[in-house]
């Protein structure tokens, strides 16, 4: 335990005095809304532990972006939850109040696969070419493979710590960046900036971004000054005042 928590606190703290600035960016990971054994740092915008955790803002806006990174390999799942899904779970997706991609290469509501990320044709077209969506894809698209209900996945061992690879397969790995887009429609997933095509439809209710975390898993989550930016008409959440 105290390993894990050396890592994920690894560059955050000084080696002697803490000094806590205050976020201009009011989102945030809320403290009031995760996991009993999920640890908040680096001003509310790194998440490790095991568990899940609610940004403090829901998506109100008509089109949402928020990125993720992944800082640190291990089990994870990143995706969309509604306040009343279980923040004590392991693992996003397995009930019907969230919506979430994993380190296992699948996206999951209600403890079933809606889809699976298959080998290094993951990566699909640019945002907006909808001749490679998953329902029009042709050889060389995205493979998506749907899936017939399955029961939450059991995760592979995670990569040691300190080993980042070349993403050359098109699979998230550490080092790199997922994005989320959501416009009340369809939920998008972006791997470094390349649409994944593997639109989640039905997300119902107040929802707000969530990480899960375990197994050593860090994540940072990105909600301004984005790595690779949202796709056109998305921008960064905005708290509700923001929206008069």
């Amino acid at each position: 335990m105290f390993c894990c928590l050396k890592n994920c606190l690894n560059g955050v703290l000084p080696a002697q005095t803490v000094h806590i600035k205050k976020s201009h960016n009011p989102v945030q990971l809320d403290s009031c809304h995760m996991g009993h054994e999920v640890v908040i740092i680096k001003s509310g915008l790194r998440a490790c532990g095991t568990g899940g955790v609610l940004a403090n803002a829901p998506l109100v806006q008509s089109k949402s972006y928020f990125e993720v990174k992944l800082q640190q390999s291990g089990h994870w799942s990143i995706g969309l939850a509604t306040p009343q899904t279980d923040l004590n779970q392991a693992v996003g997706g397995k009930d019907k109040e969230s919506w979430c991609l994993t380190s296992n290469h699948l996206v999951l509501h209600g403890g079933e696969a809606i889809h699976r990320l298959e080998g290094s044709t993951a990566v699909g077209a640019s945002e907006g070419d909808a001749s490679k969506r998953p329902e029009h894809a042709t050889d060389g698209a995205a493979s998506v493979e749907l899936m017939t209900p399955v029961s939450a996945p059991v995760f592979p061992a995670a990569t040691p710590v300190g080993t980042v690879a070349a993403n050359s397969n098109g699979l998230p790995q550490e080092g790199d960046t997922i994005g989320v887009a959501y416009d009340h429609v369809e939920l998008n997933f972006y791997l470094n900036g390349r649409n994944l095509n593997i639109p989640v439809l039905n997300v119902r209710g107040t929802v707000h971004p969530c990480l899960f975390v375990d197994d050593g898993a860090i994540l940072d989550i990105v909600l301004d000054n984005f790595t690779f930016g949202p796709p056109a008409g998305f921008e960064r959440i905005l708290i509700e005042q923001s929206l008069l």
